[in-house]
């Protein structure tokens, strides 16, 4: 059974690993090399992230959708190659619009994988062994992150191609690896049932966990670039402090865990936002490498770490039969604010010419965000009175 168990992580560990760490987050170490070898200019390299994050839109609203008409483990197979497809494609230059519909196709496919993988894993897991795995399975994200913040700085010095290939390859390989492990015994999902937990303080925190779908991305797509271009540092640095941002990402989800344990999901989840709320602003008042590193860090860990949390929120409020259907309301707001949000700081860094502006816009989003969970928190403990 635990040789089974460990199987299962893997796979799982795999999935988010090459749909959000590699599909997603690579992109980032490389915004500065596709611009300095003129593969795009800033705009167009800001538009791309937009283009991924519009298919993660797409992935989040139709994954369940695809798991229960053609079975969750064929979608989950064909995802990952789909985003190791799209890494070798972006191969070659084709120009804006070749490149952008691969970074769309990369969305949609990691947005399968994210959402997909942890149930159909945890369904399979005994009950003792499911935050084990849990944690094994979302620490996937920012293994991604470290392995592209490592090696894609390295690999863009022989060129941007050369840069894309590789890590294409490197996901075909996880692909391969990852294929037999899922479990062959899953043939379809059920479209759930149960109460749909459209309770107000549910809303709230929902609405809350969609402004950290917004707040986050001037970390995930422009801190690299700010420390290369902006603060004059190189692609080397860029990587590095992206680097960090993935040992952040890699221990959130075990982190987290324990910080809900101790108070609660929902209030961690408000803490959460809090805190990540103060470590998007700190490039604002300073950029020395031990604040910046310091930001790095915090929001590594707190991005894979409030999807933890706030998918406990959804089982709590809306109960074991209502989570499927609200967890997926909440990742289809993420997913929207994300999108929306992309075009947006796209938006305002055409127009700034500068990232300060969407280091604040981030840091606001998530203040705000954190004001509606304790909103949510509020109504939570009068409803327990009454």
């Amino acid at each position: 059974m635990m040789t089974s168990v460990w199987r299962l992580a893997v796979a799982g560990l795999a999935g988010t690993l090459l749909g959000v760490g590699l599909g997603r987050f690579a992109y980032t170490p490389l915004l500065p090399a596709l611009i300095g070898d003129g593969w795009v200019d800033a705009a167009g390299g800001a538009l791309l992230g937009a283009a991924n994050l519009t298919g993660y839109l797409l992935g989040a609203v139709t994954a369940a959708r695809a798991g229960r008409r053609l079975g969750p483990v064929p979608v989950l197979r064909a995802a990952m190659l789909l985003v190791a497809l799209s890494l070798l494609a972006c191969a070659w230059n084709g120009g804006l619009l070749w490149l952008g519909v691969w970074r769309f196709v990369a969305g949609v496919a990691g947005a399968m994988l994210m959402i997909l993988a942890a149930p159909v894993l945890m369904a399979q897991v005994p009950r003792e062994k499911k935050p084990l795995v849990a944690g094994i399975v979302f620490s996937g994200i920012g293994m991604g992150v470290m392995v592209t913040g490592t090696a894609l700085p390295w690999l863009a010095a022989y060129g941007v191609a050369v840069a894309w290939a590789g890590i294409g390859l490197f996901a075909l390989l996880l692909t391969g690896l990852a294929w037999g492990q899922w479990p062959p015994g899953v043939r379809s999902m059920a479209a759930g049932t149960g109460p749909a937990g459209r309770s107000w303080p549910l809303w709230l925190f929902t609405l809350a966990y969609a402004t950290d779908g917004m707040g986050f991305l001037p970390h995930t797509l422009f801190l690299s670039d700010f420390v290369a271009r902006g603060l004059g540092q190189g692609v080397a640095m860029g990587g590095a402090y992206w680097f960090l941002f993935g040992i952040g990402a890699f221990c959130g989800p075990l982190i987290v865990s324990r910080l809900a344990r101790a108070m609660g999901f929902a209030p961690a989840l408000v803490l959460a936002l809090g805190v990540k709320a103060l470590a998007v602003a700190l490039p604002l008042l300073s950029s020395a490498p031990l604040p910046l590193g310091l930001s790095a860090i915090l929001v590594g860990v707190l991005t894979p770490g409030a999807v933890a949390l706030a998918s406990g929120v959804a089982g709590q409020l809306a109960g074991a039969a209502g989570h499927t259907a609200a967890w997926g309301r909440m990742t289809a707001l993420y997913a929207l604010f994300q999108a929306a949000g992309g075009y947006a700081l796209t938006a305002l860094f055409t127009t700034t010419g500068s990232h300060l502006p969407l280091f604040a816009a981030g840091a606001a989003l998530l203040a705000c965000g954190a004001v509606a969970g304790l909103a949510g928190l509020s109504l939570m403990k009068k409803e327990a009175l009454s």
